[in-house]
């Protein structure tokens, strides 16, 4: 399988399944961050409900549905295979039920680089 290059700092990973009740909310959060210089990679591992629909109603080509056929691999697994799949400098990692404060993304790469710099070689 293929890798997926992230054009961006930042591969935000979420793994989904029957997510719809908070989904919206937790992407919208996403979607207002601070630092904008992130791709949301979305996963869903065989959903009945809404959820794919509710996805690929953001026209937001930060948003990218990732399909390769695989479902029903529990939530650890659809991570780990995200993981595998997208290639990034930096990743960070979201539950479809979260809702993200509008500077996370920023603060988080700001302690993750603060960390980077104080461990160099």
């Amino acid at each position: 399988m293929p890798k997926i290059e992230n054009k961006t700092s930042i591969a935000i990973l979420m793994a989904t399944y029957n997510g719809e009740k908070y989904l919206r909310e937790q992407i919208d959060s996403i979607l207002c961050q601070t630092n904008q210089d992130w791709t949301l990679y979305v996963q869903d591992d065989g959903s009945k409900d809404a959820t794919l629909d509710i996805i690929k109603s953001y026209d937001d080509e930060r948003i990218v549905l990732v399909d390769v056929g695989l479902t029903r691999q529990g939530a650890c697994m659809n991570f780990m295979s995200l993981l595998n799949m997208v290639e990034s400098e930096y990743y960070m990692f979201c539950d479809q039920d979260d809702v993200w404060l509008p500077n996370k993304v920023e603060h988080t790469l700001g302690l993750m680089k603060q960390v980077e710099n104080q461990n160099a070689l």
